[in-house]
């Protein structure tokens, strides 16, 4: 709209000089020769003008366009494009910094299998048809074997298992000895363990006092190339 203005002032700028009246006039070269009229002098005036007018108009015209559009339909340069995020990576699992790591879990392996062919022996009130001797030796041995007899001279069994709640982080062991020694302790949970009449099946009410969940202590030693428990002790704390 302001360049549309600014066309027709300049066109009625145009138009009055055009319209000038005509004055003849008579020049002389230095030769003293040729003449022509004033009147021709101020239209050759008036069309140079014009002539300049005219491109001082479009020149402003096309100034005002271009700057219409590179305010509202040239695209914005100077944005700069984003570039791509590059996908996460999935962190890298840390290596653990405990060389003994493979060796402690080799020891909790054998105490677990030590645990579960206990529950075995006392379920069937003997030792024989299980592997407890493959994993216990010296007074964790004993131990298992005095219990039988005493369900046994009773009449009763075991029924269910322990529940073990020791990790790797419970495991302690000292390689360096002459003897290689691990000692676990580890949180026993005997609450689904019970004894029951091997006639009736009538499961006995537990001693008073009896914790079903306490710290127990354990020893083992490698003979060898195997691990056996030395010692199974349990301890009067709750865990």
């Amino acid at each position: 709209m302001h360049g549309n203005h600014t066309c027709h002032a300049l066109h009625d700028r145009i138009i009055t000089t055009r319209d000038a009246p005509q004055v003849t006039c008579t020049v002389n070269d230095k030769n003293g020769e040729g003449s022509m009229t004033r009147g021709t002098a101020t239209m050759r005036g008036a069309l140079r003008s014009r002539n300049r007018l005219i491109g001082s108009a479009v020149a402003i015209s096309a100034g005002l366009a271009l700057t219409a559009c590179s305010s509202s339909d040239k695209p914005n340069t100077e944005a700069k494009p984003t570039a791509p995020s590059s996908p996460s990576k999935s962190p890298t699992p840390s290596k653990s910094s405990d060389p003994d790591e493979a060796v402690k879990k080799e020891v909790l392996a054998i105490y677990n299998h030590f645990r579960q062919e206990q529950a075995k022996a006392y379920a069937a009130g003997a030792i024989d048809g299980t592997e407890v001797q493959k994993y216990a030796t010296a007074e964790a041995l004993g131990t298992v074997q005095a219990d039988l007899m005493s369900l046994r001279r009773a009449g009763n069994v075991g029924k269910g298992a322990p529940v073990t709640h020791a990790g790797v982080e419970d495991v302690q062991v000292n390689l360096d000895a002459k003897i290689p020694k691990a000692t676990i302790k580890d949180c026993l949970d005997v609450s689904g363990w019970a004894v029951v009449n091997r006639k009736t099946g009538k499961t006995l009410p537990s001693p008073e006092g009896q914790l079903k969940r306490y710290v127990n202590d354990v020893t083992l030693e490698r003979w060898g190339k195997q691990w056996l428990v030395l010692t199974d002790t349990a301890r009067s704390t709750v865990c």
